[in-house]
């Protein structure tokens, strides 16, 4: 017996499998960066992003690369968690021996196959209990891996349903770039800032179920959204907009229902960027020219929204308001936007009513 075989096996085993129930099955992931799925899963997105970075921005042979990535990367995950599971046991039968049949390491990966799938064509035998009672184990983890990849699947596409269904509703009624200015408009075509608030109580339910359901399912991060003109990034940076907004509106001010989706939405973009290095999207780093033109942008949508009919707090109070809560997700918005090769924009769904004519 090699002992050093044996040890090295069950320690195969044992990573593979922690590393299994660590992505299917915890509530709480551990982000350990030497987990075998985050270094397949890093490694694997770093190479399609960088070849869809090389396409131009409106090719669909981009959006398309981006979208077939995350459902590949979980088959691409259940093919590692299962090759480890069987050279790590394969590294046990050669360095246990005797089993009738096996004498090689390739013949022992065959008898690993074999056990861990229930084949059982029965040429190959473990000849002791020992080897009897592995080998049951090694059946029972086949199954159970089998078993938690098939029902994480009904679970990661019921959430992705969750978040693209409300998506389809976020509209302004043109059928242009939706901007944060014309949505608050359109959701209070008279000014009345209680129905602005109406509005983000409903949203804040949907930032809350994504903010669940990405942390015990960390996959979803790089599902596409099914309309590459209405990606869930870009949705959660113009909803935060237009929450900032409505903290200038009077009547939406303070503790409201804005303020608690701002809240909601920078706990989300923190979650989702835990560990990244934002030091190239802190607001220090701006220059004037950018700075002025924020400066700029805050004075005309302060001005559109008074003109809309809101009766807002004074300009100087609302610039500081605004800065203090864009400051606090906007690093984070921007790097999640760059780094998943979101569009910068979204659009309503494409439905022509010809109410106007």
């Amino acid at each position: 017996m090699s002992i050093i075989l044996v040890l090295a096996g069950i320690a195969l085993v044992a990573l593979a499998f922690a590393d299994l129930v660590n992505t299917l099955v915890t509530t709480s992931t551990s982000s350990w960066r030497w987990w075998p799925s985050h270094i397949v899963g890093y490694k694997a997105f770093s190479l399609v992003r960088s070849m869809a970075h090389r396409l131009p921005e409106e090719s669909k042979l981009r959006e398309r690369l981006l979208s077939v990535f995350a459902p590949v990367l979980v088959l691409l995950l259940l093919m590692v968690w299962i090759s480890q599971q069987i050279l790590g046991f394969a590294l046990i039968w050669h360095g246990v021996g005797d089993v009738s049949g096996v004498d090689s390491f390739f013949e022992s990966i065959y008898y690993s196959g074999v056990v861990f799938f229930t084949v059982g064509f029965g040429e190959v035998l473990p000849t002791t209990t020992g080897l009897r009672i592995g080998a049951l184990a090694e059946a029972g983890l086949g199954v159970i891996t089998t078993a938690l990849v098939i029902g994480y699947l009904p679970s990661l596409y019921s959430a992705y349903s969750a978040r693209e269904t409300k998506l389809i509703t976020l509209d302004d009624g043109s059928d242009d770039r939706i901007t944060p200015t014309n949505l608050v408009m359109a959701w209070a075509p008279d000014a009345d800032p209680q129905r602005v608030n109406a509005q983000f109580a409903d949203w804040e339910q949907w930032v809350a179920g994504i903010l669940e359901t990405h942390s015990t399912l960390p996959l979803l991060q790089l599902f596409r959204s099914h309309d590459r003109r209405q990606n869930w990034v870009t949705a959660l940076g113009l909803l935060s907009d237009a929450a900032l907004h409505a903290q200038i509106i009077v009547g939406c001010t303070g503790k409201t229902e804005s303020y608690w989706f701002l809240r909601r939405s920078i706990t989300l973009f923190e979650a989702m960027t835990e560990g990244a290095d934002l030091q190239a999207y802190q607001p220090d780093q701006a220059t004037t020219s950018q700075v002025e033109d924020g400066e700029r942008m805050f004075r005309e949508l302060y001005d559109t929204l008074e003109t809309h009919g809101f009766e807002l707090i004074p300009f100087d109070e609302a610039v500081i308001r605004g800065m203090a809560f864009r400051n606090r997700y906007a690093p984070q918005m921007e790097f999640l936007i760059d780094f998943l090769l979101c569009p910068r924009g979204f659009w309503s769904t494409d439905l022509q009513l010809g109410l106007d004519d």
